[in-house]
């Protein structure tokens, strides 16, 4: 299993909407075997498949001292190879206890991963804008880090102190070998490309693939469990996201 991880410091990126509709074209297009992780507090993943809930086992049972398997905390989702671990509010908590714990407190979801590792061929995890333990923890589980970056003239904010927070860690993660940004949100206009300019001029490994920008993508986060290659299969943004996993796969060296 590969594991991906989906950060940047900055909100209202597409982190949540890349994670999402990667999982679904990987599983459904690709006939890959896909686990998500719902990392964030806010949950927008785990409600829109329609699993937010505060009954079940979730992802702050990884980060706490629960004896608990990995496979006790998977839900299905409405695709048939796609399933995810669900998140809500009392991830808070857990993540601030974990900070008072002695011992290992950036491997948990490492290990956790590892229990599932021959059930799945990719997992994506959904990070919240921030650098707090539960994303030091997908940093160390991560084999591929991607960045999406709105285009604008605050695009690199915060690059600087992400990738110098992934550095320290990688001595606790030998398996990292791809930090990849991605420009989503992307339009024919001259700050967008101005912005688009100086990230491909950076230092940064950019994919060559760009997200546009769609009211169909934003209409489409309306509809349960349904992703954009579904809910407007024809608009820029899905075209664009299938483009995107190809390219993915391609990187990774996974032959179909």
């Amino acid at each position: 299993m590969r594991n991906i991880a989906i950060i940047n410091l900055k909100g209202g990126v597409a982190k949540t909407t890349t994670a999402i509709n990667m999982s679904i074209i990987l599983s459904d297009l690709h006939n890959k075997r896909v686990l998500l992780v719902d990392n964030d507090i806010q949950a927008n993943a785990s409600k829109f498949f329609n699993l937010h809930d505060y009954d079940q086992e979730s992802i702050e049972n990884v980060f706490r001292n629960d004896e608990i398997k990995t496979k006790e905390l998977i839900r299905k989702t409405n695709h048939k190879n796609l399933d995810i671990i669900t998140a809500n509010m009392n991830l808070d908590n857990a993540v601030t206890e974990l900070m008072r714990e002695e011992g290992d407190q950036i491997g948990k979801l490492k290990n956790a991963l590892k229990e599932v590792e021959n059930d799945y061929d990719y997992c994506l995890i959904d990070c919240p804008p921030s650098i707090a333990m539960n994303v030091l923890n997908a940093i160390v589980a991560a084999d591929d880090i991607i960045i999406p970056i709105k285009l604008d003239k605050h695009a690199l904010d915060g690059m600087e102190e992400l990738t110098d927070v992934i550095n320290e860690l990688v001595t606790y993660n030998r398996n990292l070998e791809n930090i990849m940004c991605l420009p989503v949100m992307t339009m024919k206009e001259d700050f967008v490309l101005a912005g688009e300019s100086l990230l491909r001029q950076s230092e940064y490994r950019v994919f060559d693939t760009n997200i546009r920008y769609s009211l169909k993508a934003t209409g489409g986060t309306y509809q349960t469990g349904i992703g954009i290659t579904e809910y407007s299969p024809r608009c820029g943004t899905a075209k664009d996201y299938k483009k995107l996993v190809r390219e993915y796969l391609k990187l990774v060296k996974d032959g179909e």
